[in-house]
């Protein structure tokens, strides 16, 4: 079915909505939002892609996420809700783990609950949920592939909205940090303490059972 789809029906959206005006460039912006800002080697990080200020009601959207597959390893990815009207939507998914590309699109039924849709639409909504583990230190950015990318609104209209990208900073895993004069004097007072505590408690113990 997803084949059908990508083949034949795909291809027959695309030409009917580069039929229409893509004057409305500005009706929408999809965001790159990771869940940290900074991350250590060997971390997870989380990405979002997320759709605000949309002035439609959209059909569905196609894509493809870039990376710095060199350092960042894709691990898991996930497609948001907002075109299921309860009945399933047509998803598709392609990685290439050589280039670092991920190529994400989602699309609602034909036949789709709009009251429905617009529900799941309002206000800022996700597309994909993308994972990551940072293999190496270094500044990341993750982005989209400018030549694919769209969305598709239930009015027949293609849609190239602005983006912005995600920026992070993976950073080496902080060495231990080697105790001061200081803090080793104060160690050794505290386990001398302990000692001498110890000691105290022995003699009175002895002197009760004497008693």
């Amino acid at each position: 079915m997803m084949i059908v789809l990508k083949k034949v029906v795909l291809p027959l959206m695309l030409a009917a909505a580069s039929l229409c005006s893509i004057g409305q460039a500005q009706a929408a912006l999809i965001t790159i939002e990771t869940n940290k800002q900074q991350y250590q080697i060997g971390e997870k990080v989380t990405a979002f892609l997320k759709l605000s200020d949309a002035e439609s009601l959209f059909s569905g959207f196609f894509l493809a996420l870039q990376y710095q597959h060199s350092k960042l390893q894709l691990v898991n990815w996930g497609h948001g809700n907002s075109f299921d009207d309860g009945f399933g939507s047509y998803q598709y998914s392609e990685h290439d783990a050589a280039t670092g590309r991920l190529a994400l699109e989602d699309y609602a039924d034909w036949a789709a609950d709009q009251a429905i849709l617009t529900a799941l639409q309002l206000g800022s909504f996700t597309l994909a949920k993308i994972e990551f583990t940072a293999l190496a230190a270094g500044q990341f950015s993750l982005n989209l592939d400018p030549a694919y990318f769209g969305l598709l609104t239930f009015s027949g209209d293609l849609l190239q909205p602005e983006w912005q990208d995600a920026r992070f900073d993976v950073i080496a895993n902080p060495a231990a940090v080697p105790a001061t004069p200081a803090m080793a004097l104060m160690i050794g007072g505290l386990l001398l303490l302990g000692v001498q505590r110890r000691r105290q408690l022995k003699k009175s113990a002895l002197k009760a059972v004497a008693i």
